[in-house]
């Protein structure tokens, strides 16, 4: 396989639980078990008013900011639009801060579930605009000693926030999303973008829009991290795994998934097989891979015990 040799692997550690409430507890084994195999990153989910439990993306961040000590952290991702980003910024501040610089901030625009912005009043019209000033609002409030800005939906004057993020000028941010929208909001104003659920193919074509977009912002396209999360289930019967993935898939976004579409954008299969499709990502771009176990949070810590065995250290050893 060819695959660069910054290739980093993370997990899904909070997420949409259709399959299970487990105790708390499952939670710190998760990320107990990510950072003592040697996993780079644990990144949790949002909603706010979801048809499946999640927990809250900050509050969740928080917590495994207390269960780990050397493994990066990120939300993939927080829905920006639903929280005023002058408060996001100072709890991401102070998450960095405390947790020595181990934070990345995933951003997204959500709308696939209208409740998350009934609940705050927010307009799902206007979730684009308003991402894109609060990635502005936040970069400014991290980077100055007193910041000042004026849009459309925020606007403030010599407002400081303290104390600062550990990382200089603050936390990478990484736009998560597969639009046209978003792609081009990695590019202009980001520091990263984080796809989901894409083919290697589509990934390659969309990646060169991101970088693209960076290139006419009068950025340095090379330096916009690329990262993927994909949905990912192993076994030793193949057929079984993508099977397995198809239902769980079906049963958290309440429309079907065929095996044909678990083949295309997702990680399912027997060890082998997975480790030959991660492989395709890498050649497609990919330089950071996070796996979302399609499963019951109490079995997740026994899936990316074998995934890391079986598919994340030949992949490594390979390069």
């Amino acid at each position: 396989m060819q695959a660069d040799a910054a290739l980093k692997f993370g997990i899904m550690a909070s997420g949409q639980m259709p399959d299970e409430l487990p105790d708390p507890g499952v939670f710190r084994n998760i990320a107990e078990t990510a950072e003592g195999l040697g996993y780079d990153s644990l990144w949790v989910g949002d909603h706010l008013a979801f048809g499946h439990p999640i927990l809250e993306g900050s509050v969740a961040l928080g917590a495994f900011a207390g269960y780990t000590h050397t493994i990066t952290l990120g939300t993939g991702v927080l829905l920006l639009p639903l929280r005023h980003p002058g408060l996001v910024a100072k709890q991401m501040a102070s998450l960095d801060y405390l947790t020595g610089g181990r934070l990345i901030v995933g951003v997204g625009v959500g709308g696939d579930s209208p409740k998350d912005f009934e609940i705050v009043q927010s307009s799902r019209s206007e979730r684009g605009a308003r991402t894109n000033e609060g990635i502005r609002v936040m970069q400014a409030l991290w980077s100055q000693p007193s910041a000042s800005f004026h849009g459309k939906f925020y606007d403030f004057d010599d407002v400081a926030i303290n104390p600062k993020p550990h990382q200089s000028d603050g936390p990478p941010i990484w736009v998560g999303g597969r639009a046209e929208a978003a792609l081009r909001r990695a590019g202009g104003l980001a520091d990263g973008w984080l796809a989901y659920m894409v083919s290697p193919d589509s990934y390659r074509s969309r990646l060169e829009t991101v970088r693209q977009a960076a290139s006419e912002a009068g950025r340095d396209p090379t330096r916009i991290s690329a990262a993927m999360m994909v949905p990912t289930r192993v076994a030793e019967d193949g057929a079984a795994a993508r099977e397995s993935l198809a239902a769980h898939l079906t049963q958290r976004y309440n429309r079907p998934f065929d095996v044909d579409q678990i083949e295309r954008i997702c990680l399912a299969g027997n060890p082998e097989e997975i480790h030959a499709r991660v492989g395709e990502y890498a050649a497609a771009g990919v330089e950071h891979l996070v796996f979302l176990y399609g499963g019951a949070p109490s079995d997740a810590a026994a899936q990316f015990e074998m995934l890391y065995e079986t598919v994340v250290t030949p992949t490594l050893e390979n390069v």
